[in-house]
């Protein structure tokens, strides 16, 4: 399975902490990442980045300065033979951070440090990405013809974030797109306030909404066999009311969990509290190492 972050080299600065920096900046720090540069990421597997997919990174990295790219060392291989390609390019390792495979929570928490999550664009991340628009961090993607190459755009349209996440222009405007996030922080910094926002809503992370529509789909497939009517295509969708109050179900199922978990001393990745005000009164923020901070903390 895919997923990323153990601690990385190179990160910027030698101290622990700067000057007027932020949780988001020292964390970067502590897991070799540049506390002010832009974090471009990927953490599918590396087998999906082909020449021109890599090419494309390149060309991000050269015109985004301070920039790096978080990448998932999975292979081990990958690592070295991405490095060399790069230093053919005229660009050097500082400008790569690498991973290894690490647990769920840990890997899901720490890629909440990355700015932008560069999608693979003939087969996309599938959980990778599902995971980093959990983390909340946005995700660019360009979709393909073939169904693995369209996976991201469905996720992103599924979390309310399809007109600022999708190239559908082709490679150009993947790397346009990128570029102009790079270098335009608020506008990047809206963007992922707006995912944050769609997270306990959105249908992609309804596990409610998804349960109860699959269980309608199974039902009038078997109705349409039990009446004898051959197979054919389907578009099973819940009335208004009912898919309402799964996601108000959802959303609220979600805040308790993280509420008791504060309450009984857990440790909540900083990255993945809830908005100011959701919380009991007890709650504290302390964070998990190798988390970030809450999307409007440390981007001016």
């Amino acid at each position: 399975e895919e997923g990323g972050g153990d601690e990385g080299g190179g990160g910027g600065g030698d101290s622990e902490g700067g000057e007027g920096w932020g949780l988001r900046e020292i964390l970067r720090r502590r897991y070799g990442l540049p506390p002010l540069g832009v974090v471009f990421c990927c953490f599918s597997q590396l087998y999906k980045v082909d020449p021109a997919t890599f090419a494309a990174w390149l060309s991000i990295l050269r015109r985004v300065p301070g920039s790096v790219l978080w990448l998932l060392r999975f292979p081990l291989e990958g690592e070295a033979n991405l490095l060399a390609a790069a230093a053919a390019a005229g660009l050097p390792p500082e400008r790569f951070r690498f991973s290894a495979v690490a647990p769920k929570a840990a890997y899901v928490a720490r890629a909440s440090l990355a700015d932008l999550f560069l999608d693979t664009p003939l087969c996309n991340g599938h959980t990778t990405a599902a995971d980093a628009l959990w983390a909340g961090v946005p995700l660019l993607t360009c979709p393909g013809d073939a169904m693995c190459s369209r996976v991201a755009a469905s996720l992103c349209t599924a979390v309310g974030c399809g007109p600022q996440m999708i190239a559908d222009g082709g490679i150009g405007d993947y790397v346009e797109r990128a570029v102009r996030l790079g270098t335009r922080r608020v506008e990047l910094l809206a963007l992922r306030r707006k995912l944050w926002a769609r997270r306990l809503s959105a249908p992609l992370f309804d596990t409610r909404l998804w349960t109860r529509t699959w269980e309608h789909a199974l039902r009038a497939v078997w109705l349409r066999h039990c009446a004898g009517e051959p197979p054919a295509s389907m578009d099973v969708r819940l009335g208004e009311l009912e898919a309402a109050e799964l996601r108000r179900e959802n959303a609220a199922d979600a805040l308790v969990r993280r509420a008791r978990a504060l309450q009984a001393g857990a440790v909540l990745p900083a990255g993945l509290q809830p908005p100011a005000g959701l919380l009991p009164p007890r709650a504290d923020t302390r964070v998990a190492a190798g988390c970030c901070a809450a999307p409007n903390d440390g981007v001016t």
